[in-house]
């Protein structure tokens, strides 16, 4: 009898070529589920992992319920991306399922996107395109990047690529982490400093923190207002990271001069959150940063390769901190 794994990330499909054999021969059959939708309802998971001894998920909602619908033959959660605040780690933790991530997969794709938005914003390229589209020939002025200042909230392997990206263009590089990593920011010419000082100093700011409790609301009514005037945000880890009620009033007063987010904190997003993603001055997007091909498929083969481990009894490679 086969050892069914569910896969509702989509970019397995993307390396199954390669392991179908692998699959097979270790007695795997893969679940790939018959929807459209980018992740499963708690409902659609507690119809069909249980009976499964992994999954290899996307922000699917891995509750206490899911959890422990599907023990003791769940071994594992194998989450493609690094992000897993949809995964109830305590469950996890009472069940023994061990819970993984794709750390290392996608810093480059995020990296690569957050300078595209940087450009966007500084330069209107959306705005234009647009104004073009329908019929509007026009020059919109925009700003250079040269000798500006960039805050990166977080300097983790993401807020790192994003700093060596951001030298090429001349920017001045402050950063803000609870774990700041002084040998890196030695060496790579940043300023660790609190986030009133980076927000005062910032002509645009970055986020590439993590989502916790002491992360969420990072952006605030209260950061916004030591922020310097005109400053564009960029969200490009966790919408909770962001009070999008207070940043769409600092939009609407223009002390925020423009907003790219790629993260919202409901995805997909609300009748609440429409004001915001339809101000002209928000560059919105659909949760794209990590979707490079090539990411995902680092992503898909980390996974799988985890699957493979727990199915031949090893500790998974990529336990997440706090089940490590």
């Amino acid at each position: 009898m086969s050892a069914r794994v569910l896969a509702t990330a989509r970019n397995v499909r993307l390396v199954l070529p390669e392991y179908a054999d692998r699959l097979r021969e270790a007695g795997i059959e893969l679940v790939i589920p018959d929807t459209k939708a980018v992740t499963l309802t708690e409902a659609e998971l507690l119809d069909q992992l249980p009976g499964c001894i992994a999954a290899v998920s996307m922000p699917d909602p891995y509750t206490e319920a899911v959890i422990a619908a599907a023990s003791p033959t769940l071994k594992l959660i194998a989450r493609s991306g690094v992000g897993y605040d949809s995964i109830d780690l305590e469950a996890a933790r009472a069940h023994g399922v061990w819970v993984t991530s794709t750390v290392g997969s996608n810093h480059d794709a995020v990296a690569d996107y957050t300078f595209g938005l940087m450009l966007d914003l500084a330069r209107r390229v959306t705005e234009t395109a647009n104004a073009t589209r329908n019929g509007t020939w026009a020059r919109f002025p925009g700003f250079e990047l040269r000798g500006k200042t960039l805050g990166i909230v977080g300097t983790g392997r993401v807020g790192r690529e994003v700093a060596a990206r951001a030298v090429g263009f001349g920017l001045k590089l402050v950063a803000y982490d609870l774990y700041p990593n002084h040998d890196w920011a030695t060496q790579s010419g940043v300023s660790y400093v609190s986030l009133d000082e980076l927000m005062a100093a910032s002509h645009i700011v970055t986020l590439h923190a993590p989502s916790t409790a002491g992360t969420r609301h990072l952006i605030n009514s209260a950061s916004l207002a030591q922020a310097r005037p005109g400053v564009c945000i960029i969200n490009t880890a966790r919408g909770e990271l962001v009070d999008e009620h207070a940043l769409l009033e600092a939009l609407v007063t223009g002390h925020v001069g423009g907003a790219a987010l790629d993260v919202f904190s409901d995805e997909p997003p609300t009748a609440a959150q429409t004001a915001l993603i339809a101000h002209p001055k928000v560059i919105p997007t659909s949760h794209c940063a990590g979707a490079a091909i090539e990411a995902q498929t680092r992503s898909a083969a980390m996974c799988l390769d985890e699957v493979l481990r727990v199915h031949r009894g090893e500790r998974p490679l990529h336990v997440v901190p706090e089940l490590s």
